[in-house]
């Protein structure tokens, strides 16, 4: 499964929807097949009762799989509630899939309060077993399914970059013609040189190879190695390294990375209200509270090139999921 991942995606064939996965960057041959059916989801947000795909016959129907601490699923949002409400009323139902990949992700309150605060304006399912998921052979988050009035996929993409492709299609199902352009919804995002970092042992870790990474509980110290090198990060002080996650055993703890972007978004938790001290190359530091689930702006800037973010934490506790960048 590939999370967060800007691939191209292609046409949906038989081998996209109903066989193994296509890799990722490869168009899939262009063949319409029926929409499988939603299966197994944990209750819904945003709708009265279950929705599904038989009571939607009739409408063209966008289904996008996201899960919330997803950013490239955050940044799809305000032009899928734009689309809700421009063309709600002229035959399009958005339906989001929200599969978990953390399991914090799975908790209802949390879903739905993060539903709440992007202000999604459209249904989500919540697909905590995967059986949505491995029912439409679905590997990504974000990933987009256009149904047409008769419940056939007619066009699947992957990643964020076809918002404008997207609604030139959903206008064409509903016998519209040609739209206005909103550049803001297919933004550039060729200049981010950094890759998804993950701190749990479930996925290799970019830790500097110095400190020795380990799972379990491990002491970990700035001064075993320099400066980290780009695309890698270092610890300090004593942490545990589970599936998914690190989390601070020491009183105190740090972490600094090396990225290439402009933007640094990491998914963190703690028990306890906590503030994290971050300074961005060597400049003033700022705080930063950290408590519920969730993505976290640790950089947000809009220089993109090489960058070193620098944090302290002052209590036990915290927990490193993952980072993305902007």
């Amino acid at each position: 499964m590939h999370r967060r991942t800007l691939v191209m995606g292609g046409l949906l064939g038989a081998a996209g929807l109903f066989g193994s996965p296509v890799a990722p960057g490869f168009a899939q041959p262009a063949a319409e097949r029926p929409a499988p059916e939603f299966v197994g989801l944990d209750g819904w947000i945003n709708a009265r009762g279950p929705l599904t795909l038989a009571g939607l016959r009739g409408k063209v129907v966008l289904v996008d799989f996201w899960t919330y601490s997803c950013i490239n699923c955050r940044r799809t949002v305000p032009y899928l509630n734009r689309w809700q409400s421009e063309y709600g009323p002229l035959g399009l139902q958005v339906v989001g899939i929200h599969t978990p990949e953390f399991g914090f992700e799975r908790a209802h309150r949390n879903v739905e309060t993060s539903a709440r605060e992007f202000g999604i304006q459209y249904p989500v399912g919540q697909d905590n077993g995967f059986q949505t998921w491995r029912a439409w052979s679905n590997w990504s988050w974000p990933a987009f399914y256009l149904l047409d009035r008769d419940g056939q996929v007619v066009l699947f993409r992957e990643g964020e970059g076809y918002a404008r492709e997207m609604e030139g299609a959903i206008r064409g199902l509903l016998g519209l013609g040609g739209g206005a352009a909103h550049p803001g919804d297919d933004p550039d995002l060729s200049r981010i040189a950094t890759p998804e970092m993950y701190f749990g042992f479930k996925h290799p870790t970019p830790q500097d190879p110095a400190q020795l990474p380990r799972p379990g509980e491990a002491a970990y110290a700035f001064a075993e190695a320099p400066s980290p090198r780009l695309n890698t990060y270092q610890l300090d002080g004593t942490w545990f390294r589970g599936n998914e996650a690190l989390a601070l055993h020491s009183a105190k703890g740090g972490l600094r990375m090396r990225f290439s972007a402009a933007k640094l978004h990491v998914a963190a938790a703690s028990p306890a209200p906590a503030t994290l001290r971050i300074r961005a190359d060597e400049g003033e530091a700022r705080r930063l509270p950290i408590e519920r689930p969730t993505l976290y702006t640790l950089l947000d800037g809009d220089r993109y090139g090489e960058h070193l973010v620098e944090v302290e934490a002052d209590q036990p506790g915290l927990s490193l999921f993952s980072a993305t960048f902007g």
